[in-house]
């Protein structure tokens, strides 16, 4: 018998998703808007990568937290998914909060690498899902793109410089 697990209102494709996430005797489950999912996660190359198997189905990436969002990088993209907890939404709804983003958004290398390429320029609009940057990283090349539209406020890095998991890359302001 499953235990009631963690309940998350996740923003996906469009549409608020309810998620929760359950520990059983047949192991990890996921339900989504009601339905059952069998799934495993493991952690891979030291911990900074993760695993995730969902319907026989496998996906690696890294996550890392940020504004009531979970930036996913695959090794192609990298996506913001808005994320509130049970008792994050019920926080919210009692004092009125509103979910919108907050005024600057502080994106972050994921992994080690070095910044092959500046894709932008301080003060440039951007929109949500632009590329900002190309960061090699495993011998691969990474496009760190913008979460959200907004304006470039600062470069943090330079073309061939070389950063560490959690180096400031740019600073994206709302407009």
């Amino acid at each position: 018998m499953a235990t009631r697990g963690a309940r998350y209102y996740v923003q996906w494709a469009g549409r608020e998703r309810v998620v929760e996430i359950r520990h059983g005797r047949e192991g990890l489950e996921v339900i989504v808007d009601g339905e059952r999912h069998p799934a495993d996660v493991t952690a891979v190359e030291d911990g900074d990568l993760l695993n995730l198997l969902v319907d026989a189905q496998s996906v690696t990436y890294a996550a890392r937290f940020e504004d009531g969002a979970a930036m996913l990088s695959f090794h192609d993209r990298e996506v913001r998914v808005p994320i509130e907890d049970e008792r994050g939404r019920m926080a919210r709804l009692a004092t009125g909060g509103s979910r919108s983003a907050s005024a600057e958004a502080d994106i972050k290398s994921v992994m080690p690498g070095v910044v092959k390429e500046i894709l932008v320029a301080a003060e440039q609009h951007v929109e949500a899902g632009q590329p900002l940057l190309i960061l090699e990283a495993m011998k691969m090349e990474n496009e760190i793109r913008a979460p959200r539209e907004g304006v470039v406020g600062k470069l943090h890095v330079e073309a061939g410089e070389a950063v560490e998991k959690g180096a400031h890359l740019v600073s994206l302001e709302a407009l």
